[in-house]
Order: C-alpha cells, then structure tokens, then sequence
C-alpha cells in the first residue's frame, strides 16, 4: 500500500481472525491498540479509527483511518511504515504502507490536477502566488482579455478613469491634448471667480517666484506699507480719518480733551508756594514730617524690643514649655546637685540608700538596691564602725 506524503484521509483494510486456530473470522471486535513505527521510532496511535465493514456480507472485515504520522522527512522521497494492530482475541494484524512524496525534485511536491495541471508553488525558491510570475516579467501585446497593446516597449491605453473617476470624453487621453475639461472646450470662454472652488489658490500652490512675471518685485514694495501716496479722502479705501476719542486713545490720554486737561494742571499748581526756587515752605512742612516719623519711629522700636522677647510662633502651644518640660529641664539639668551629678540621679542614689534593700550591712561590703529592686546602685567598703573608705555608685 503506497499513500503520499500528508494524506489523512487513507484506508487500508485487513481481516481479523481468532487468535487460537487462525482461521475463524472474528465480527464485532471493538477496542483496537495500533501500534506505529517509521524511521526507527516506534509508538501507538493515540485515537485509532477502525470500523467492521459489514458482519453479515463480510464477515471479518475491518478498515483503518491512516491519519497519523503521515507526513515524512523533507530530504525523504519515501518512507516504509509498519502498523500493528491488535485486540482481544484476534490474532495480531501487520500492514506495512509505503508514505512517498509526489514530486520531480527531492523535497518538492509537484501536483497534478484532473486536467493535467500542475500547481507551481515557488519558481527558483521564491514562494509564488496566482498573480505573481517572478521579478521580470514579459507581456504579450494585443488586444484580447490580459492582454496590452505594445509598441516599441511603450504601451497604448485609453484612459476611462484618472483617480477612480470617469474620464468626461472618451476622445481625452491622459497627458496628450486634453480637448476639454469637465466637458467645456478649453477657450471656450473667460475665466471667472466660479471657475476655481473656495480656497483652491493659496500661497502653497505656487512656486517661489511664481508670480514675478505678473508682479514685478518694485510693484511688490507696496505690500510693505512704504511708498504710498494717497490723498486723504482718496485713494485706497478703508482708511478712516481719526475722530477726537479716537486720536485721544491712540496717544493714551483722559477723556478730557488736551486744553482741558492742561487747565486742570493749571488748577493745581496754584497750590504750590509763590516762588518754588525758595525751598523753605516746603523745608519746614518736611521738617515737621520728620519729627513726627521720628516719634513713631521710637514707639516702633520700643514695641520691638519687647516682641523680641515673644517665642517665634506663639500661637503654636509647641512654643510654650509644659510642667512636664519644666520638671524634666530641672531634674536633668547638668551638675544640678554637684559637678557631674543632675538632681535625677541624686534622687536615685538618695532613694537607694534610703528606700532601697541593703545586703552585707555587717560586712566589709555593703550594697544598696534601686527600689525596683533591679540593680545594685551604692556598693561601700566599710568597716567594723560603719565608716565608708570607698564607694561605687550607679545613678543611671
């Protein structure tokens, strides 16, 4: 049996007989192992499809579903394979299949249609579609179906479209003596402002210089606001003479006019001294300012030099000491009681001494515990009488 290369839809058939005396043909077998090897590999089928052909007509006869471990190796023209199939009661069955690669060359598959077609799949190693015959390509002139009409290498067409829309005449063709445009004659009439949509001609539509021929550069010198001469009143339009409240915000004045303004200012300096070259009236009004800026000036600084005194944020009760604060500042100041001894830790040691457990007071050495009875915080060397010729203390 031969079935080429990638086919899963391919039978092969066998008949089942009683495993004891070979020849008794076995109907309604169901459970089949199929075991499978190729190339040196060996394994089962994971869901072989076996199916009874006919119990009554054919008795013992069954078919096979080849449609695993079909495709072979790509540098394989051929491979043998055998299958072993086997169930309760039957005597095992060996097929062996031949799988073949259908082609011409070594690792190409060349298939044949029904009307002796082949199917190119690559030309040259280079994949191929149904549009697609290679890089260079050479056309066949006329004028059937797929074809073009050629001469000299340059193709002749009429155009029917220009960007997916139909071309008006079908005399026009596209870059040789277009007739009309839209269906009008060119020359057949002036062109007016209706001849071009809103917007078509904008300063990007034209190259640079483009309208030099039209406009020549010292006609231009216009566009820059120099070099005109108008009459008033004539001339080029737009232009509006300035009324009073016009030329009065142009210059940023009041609304007052000029004249009345100046009389304004007229009114004020009647105020001044008769003779503003003698400073002593205004010297003396000066004088008395200073004085008095002096007397706040003092105030000022009286009020400061108590506020300095004030905490920087004194709405912050952070600012403002505790009792708490106070007590610990006390109890903890340096050399409170003596030189190197604060008032906490003199409270300790008198706590101690007073308060405290006292072990070998009948000894050479006598020691006094913290009243919490956790460390020992006086140890004296006495004597006989009491007296004290060395002491260790532990305030902390």
């Amino acid at each position: 049996m031969r079935i080429p290369s990638g086919k899963v839809d391919q039978y092969i058939y066998f008949v089942a007989v009683d495993s004891v005396d070979l020849k008794t043909k076995k109907t309604g077998l169901t459970g089949f192992t199929v075991a499978r090897s190729r190339q040196g590999v060996q394994t089962f089928y994971t869901t072989p499809t076996i199916v009874e052909l006919d119990s009554v007509n054919m008795p013992g006869c069954y078919r096979l579903l080849v449609d695993e471990d079909t495709t072979i190796a790509s540098t394989s023209d051929s491979e043998e394979q055998l299958l072993y199939i086997n169930v309760a009661g039957m005597a095992p069955v060996i097929r062996v299949i031949e799988l073949f690669r259908r082609d011409t060359t070594t690792g190409r598959t060349q298939i044949v249609d029904a009307n002796g077609r082949v199917d190119v799949s690559a030309i040259a190693g280079t994949a191929q579609t149904a549009r697609d015959i290679g890089a260079s390509v050479l056309l066949s002139s006329g004028t059937g179906t797929g074809q073009v009409s050629l001469t000299a290498g340059v193709v002749a067409a009429n155009a029917t479209q220009i960007a997916g829309a139909a071309v008006n005449t079908a005399t026009a063709q596209l870059g040789v003596n277009v007739i009309s445009a839209a269906g009008t004659a060119w020359n057949s009439g002036s062109i007016t402002s209706n001849t071009f949509a809103a917007g078509a001609l904008t300063a990007a539509k034209f190259a640079a210089n483009a309208l030099d021929a039209v406009w020549s550069t010292a006609t231009r010198v216009l566009t820059a606001g120099t070099n005109i001469v108008l009459a008033k009143g004539t001339g080029v339009t737009g232009f509006n003479d300035l009324d009073g409240p016009g030329v009065r915000t142009a210059v940023g004045m009041a609304s007052a006019n000029l004249d009345t303004q100046l009389a304004g200012i007229s009114t004020k300096t009647a105020n001044l001294p008769p003779d503003p070259a003698d400073a002593s009236d205004i010297v003396a009004a000066f004088g008395t300012v200073n004085a008095n800026v002096g007397t706040v000036n003092g105030a000022v600084n009286a009020i400061k030099a108590k506020t300095d005194n004030i905490p920087a944020a004194p709405a912050a009760v952070g600012d403002i000491p505790t009792a708490n604060a106070n007590a610990d500042a006390l109890l903890d100041r340096a050399a409170g009681v003596e030189p190197g001894m604060t008032v906490r830790q003199g409270f300790r040691l008198w706590s101690a001494s007073l308060l405290g457990k006292a072990i070998g007071m009948t000894t050479s050495i006598a020691t006094f515990r913290d009243t919490n009875d956790t460390k020992d915080r006086i140890i004296a060397t006495v004597d006989a009488s009491g007296n004290r010729s060395s002491v260790t203390l532990d305030p902390s």
